[in-house]
């Protein structure tokens, strides 16, 4: 009798063991509500064929995708900047967008049901750019540009402002600002441009803004930040109202013959991104 009543509480036993391996199992094998599985609406350009596909006005990807010999059948619509392209994707105005790999980072497409669907063949080059006939002030930037990248300043500051923690951050205390006596550095950037150049608590705040800043130490001038869309950087460096452009601006053989373009500091990707599937 009591044998029975052993074996009968060792089969109880396994029963309960092998329902709780199982239940365990089902739980790691169910997909997060917080990282829900996603499929790509569009594998390449081609897939973009008969849709209607956002792009900054006046980047490189409307300049691209705008050519109507190699892409007859995609209907661009052109957005001042990628916080209105991802709010377009994100209520369903248009299909997907394209831009800027670090953009999309900064921005955290998850927060808004959106996922990148493929990143584009190669890349370009991002750097500054000067009037053809100030070649000095480029040269000084160039210099500044091989500096910082040797004592391994702009790691650093890559680093610091593609962190999860953009929402965060801020620029550096840089005490010598108040020392700087040289003429005002008039600088073109991005309003809308997270997070190379963006505008909050009433003070300019970016990567490029702080490289730019860290500069104007270097030359011993104040620099002085105006924003514009991105299809007004080039006319108003053209102008003469501003002595240079930073505008996470892309290297480009039209753009070299109107500009003089200073060393790359940052070689940037980009994406096609849509809802979440």
């Amino acid at each position: 009798m009591k044998y029975k009543q052993l074996h009968i509480i060792q089969q109880a036993i396994l029963i309960l063991m092998a329902v709780g391996f199982f239940a365990l199992t089902a739980c790691q094998n169910t997909p997060s509500d917080e990282e829900p599985a996603t499929v790509a609406a569009y594998s390449n350009l081609e897939d973009l064929d008969g849709h209607t596909v956002g792009v900054v006005t006046g980047s490189t990807m409307e300049i691209m995708l705008g050519d109507t010999v190699n892409f007859p059948y995609i209907k661009l619509v052109q957005f001042d900047g990628p916080s209105e392209l991802i709010k377009a994707v994100e209520e369903g105005q248009i299909d997907c967008g394209i831009t800027d790999t670090i953009q999309l980072l900064a921005h955290k497409l998850s927060k808004h049901g959106l996922a990148v669907d493929f990143t584009l063949s190669g890349g370009f080059d991002v750097a500054a750019a000067f009037n053809l006939s100030d070649k000095k002030l480029c040269e000084q930037f160039n210099d500044f540009i091989i500096q910082v990248k040797s004592d391994g300043t702009l790691d650093s500051m890559l680093a610091h402002w593609t962190s999860e923690r953009i929402d965060t951050v801020n620029l550096p205390t840089m005490p010598e600002l108040a020392e700087l006596k040289g003429h005002p550095l008039e600088v073109a950037t991005l309003s809308d441009n997270m997070p190379f150049s963006f505008y909050r608590e009433n003070g300019w705040i970016g990567f490029e803004i702080e490289l730019i800043t860290r500069f104007g130490v270097y030359i011993n001038r104040p620099v002085h930040f105006s924003g514009y869309m991105f299809d007004e950087v080039l006319p108003t460096l053209l102008s003469g109202k501003a002595d240079m452009v930073a505008a996470n601006l892309f290297i480009t053989p039209d753009r070299s013959k109107r500009v003089l373009y200073s060393n790359p500091y940052y070689f940037c990707k980009t994406n096609c991104f849509s809802k979440a599937r």
